[in-house]
């Protein structure tokens, strides 16, 4: 039975008391049980649907791809209630169609339409090894595969320090020192035959910035990187640390919104938070 208001209420009683169905709102109908102590509500829509040539109300939540799309179907459906809520810490966008109106009036709120904005291919890459010691092979790797994404040094410089670490796999790392500017200069002894053979060093930067766009269809941003590194038994291993990732994952959604909020179709206003 659904939640009765008061004059619900009456027509449950009235039901009762005639002992003839009487009609609840547009949508129900109370009739008496023939024990004559109980009255049964029932939902006539549910009961006469399947025979209508179209629902009652739109209903469904569909979803969009791009940024676009949704707000083509915003166009296309939306009214002056139409709402639409911008989730940060989810990475969602949700268009409720059929929202709550003005002067206390109450929308359904089953009509909707959302967006999941998508991470790139380049900052899912990034993400995955962030604060991670890889190996000289692995990280030259990740170096070699993502190198147009680095733009400080320039991808050939940090091309030949992946070919540095390639050629340096196997000889015994000492030590350490740093220099001025921040730089780490390791310190390594090749050796042959099990004989000490010759030393050498190899220089690693401080930092490198990348260029990454976080989401489809945000804003491109500047994404600094610091190096890191450990001498284990003469073994090395690198990695990095982005520097706030989590900033500009908060700036690259906002852009998102930005170039949303643009679009023919949207409301004027974005509500930031979520929509139950």
């Amino acid at each position: 039975m659904k939640t009765a208001d008061q004059g619900d209420m009456q027509a449950v009683i009235d039901a009762a008391r005639i002992g003839e169905a009487v009609p609840v709102g547009d949508t129900h109908l109370a009739f008496p049980l023939p024990d004559g102590g109980h009255v049964k509500v029932i939902d006539i829509e549910s009961q006469i649907a399947p025979y209508r040539p179209n629902p009652a109300r739109k209903t469904g939540t569909f979803h969009a791809h791009d940024a676009a799309t949704f707000a083509a179907y915003l166009a296309k459906h939306g009214t002056p209630d139409t709402e639409v809520w911008a989730d940060a810490v989810g990475a969602k966008i949700v268009g409720v169609i059929d929202a709550h109106g003005t002067d206390f009036l109450a929308g359904w709120g089953g009509h909707r339409v959302l967006y999941t904005v998508a991470h790139t291919k380049a900052w899912q890459a990034w993400i995955a090894r962030d604060g991670q010691l890889m190996s000289q092979s692995e990280f030259a790797e990740l170096i070699e595969d993502r190198a147009l994404d680095i733009v400080r040094p320039s991808a050939a410089d940090m091309l030949e320090l992946s070919q540095t670490f390639q050629a340096t796999i196997g000889v015994n790392f000492e030590s350490s020192k740093m220099l001025s500017s921040g730089e780490r200069v390791l310190e390594y002894r090749e050796t042959v035959d099990a004989k000490a053979g010759r030393a050498g060093k190899l220089e690693i930067p401080k930092d490198f910035d990348l260029a990454l766009i976080p989401f489809e269809g945000a804003d491109g941003f500047k994404v600094n990187a610091r190096f890191r590194y450990r001498i284990t038994d003469g073994a090395l291993r690198v990695g990095y640390r982005l520097t706030r990732p989590d900033d500009v994952l908060r700036e690259a959604f906002e852009s998102v919104v930005t170039a949303l909020s643009g679009m023919d179709g949207t409301p004027d206003v974005i509500f930031r938070g979520t929509s139950s």
